[in-house]
């Protein structure tokens, strides 16, 4: 593998994992409303479920590298749009439907069982195996052994995310406010309030024209 295409799977891969997605504000949401010691069970979790994901996305693209070239072509295409969705969505809607924190109410208490929910969120959620597909189908070479591309992909990653989400966990505060400045619930109370103060003028205007 060369240097720029490594260079280039890293740099794609560090702008995925530097966006607030669902895995990152699960991780910072156990952080504020259950402390920074869960870190220790949910980096973990979401690290297994990467590696499971990753592990089963990688075979599957180099099955079709060997068998069926061609169709690479458009997941390749269709895979970029799809990361540049997912990532601005990510920005505009930080965390998807995924708790915000101490207000919020945290589906899990107990070690095993945060374990178990940030492992599901990353192992068995259609939408990583679809952003790892994504990702890892423009990188993927015929030329090069597979599993000498599968360790250096899944090497390169997981050292980039276990990074960006111990980060997060400690910068849970500022990645939270964050959230709740841009969550879409907020916006839309935001549009609510704007719609009744305009509708109250409205109708105070109308009934001082009509007085």
């Amino acid at each position: 593998m060369s240097l720029e295409t490594w260079l280039a799977f890293a740099a794609v891969s560090a702008a995925i994992l530097a966006s607030p997605g669902n895995v990152v504000m699960l991780i910072v949401s156990y952080a504020l409303g259950r402390g920074r010691k869960s870190m220790l069970a949910t980096i973990p979790a979401a690290a297994l479920g990467t590696l499971v994901a990753m592990s089963i996305v990688i075979p599957a693209l180099g099955w079709l590298l060997v068998v069926a070239p061609e169709i690479l072509d458009p997941v390749r295409w269709i895979g970029g749009a799809y990361l540049v969705f997912v990532t601005v969505r990510s920005w505009r809607a930080p965390g998807g439907a995924t708790p915000l924190a101490d207000n919020d109410n945290l589906p899990e208490e107990k070690p095993l069982a945060v374990m178990r929910h940030a492992f599901v969120m990353t192992g068995l959620d259609r939408r990583s195996y679809a952003s790892f597909v994504a990702l890892l189908a423009p990188f993927l070479k015929p030329a090069i052994p597979l599993i000498d591309q599968a360790a250096v992909f899944v090497a390169t990653f997981l050292g980039l995310a276990v990074v960006s989400w111990l980060a997060a966990a400690i910068g849970a505060e500022r990645v939270h406010g964050f959230a709740r400045r841009h969550s879409p619930k907020r916006a839309a109370n935001r549009r609510n309030g704007n719609v009744l103060i305009a509708s109250s003028s409205v109708t105070a205007g109308y009934r001082k024209i009509a007085a």
